[in-house]
């Protein structure tokens, strides 16, 4: 398990799916346009105009919704790579600890289990300060998550709200 949380494979997973759907939903959007149009054809009358003004409506959302699926599908691939990228960070943060007799638990660097050798006021001093330096990386590593996390969780709160007015302002007809 990696000291960064999430998986990037299914992270871009999620952003294929998302943008599959938006391709999906721009098609259809764009097919409706022609045949909404072609509704008046012989049907006069205000009837005609609402069904028409309501399917332009619905159609011009489609293809909304799509741009903005489409817009969300790139970011969550974007936050994929990135996160692909900590991951790798974190894995050489902990090969490096190994290296120096030192494991990463709960987030912090630690001396590993086990008698490391004897008892030496030098070699203590250096297993401090080689812990000290892998713990400012693995921090750093640690932080870069976080935030890039928090906001890509901004950026989906914000297109859920924009896709929910959008909604909301079709239902209101």
């Amino acid at each position: 398990m990696s000291v960064v949380p999430g998986d990037p494979a299914s992270l871009s997973a999620c952003a294929a799916a998302v943008a599959e759907v938006a391709r999906r939903l721009a098609a259809s959007g764009r097919a409706l346009g022609p045949p909404v149009e072609e509704l008046g054809d012989g049907w006069p009358g205000r009837a005609s105009v609402a069904t028409r003004r309501r399917g332009a409506e619905v159609a011009a959302a489609a293809v909304t919704t799509a741009e903005e699926l489409e817009r969300m599908g790139r970011e969550l691939q974007d936050r994929a790579t990135d996160l692909a990228d900590l991951v790798a960070r974190g894995r050489r943060v902990e090969e490096r600890a190994a290296a120096a007799g030192l494991v990463v638990r709960d987030g912090r660097v630690v001396p590993a289990w086990g008698v490391r050798g004897e008892a030496d006021a030098g070699a203590v001093a250096d297993g401090d300060a080689a812990a000290e330096r892998i713990a400012a990386e693995l921090t750093l590593v640690l932080h870069q998550h976080r935030r890039r996390r928090d906001l890509l969780l901004a950026d989906l709160r914000a297109s859920t709200e924009r896709l929910a007015a959008l909604s909301h302002t079709l239902r209101r007809g």
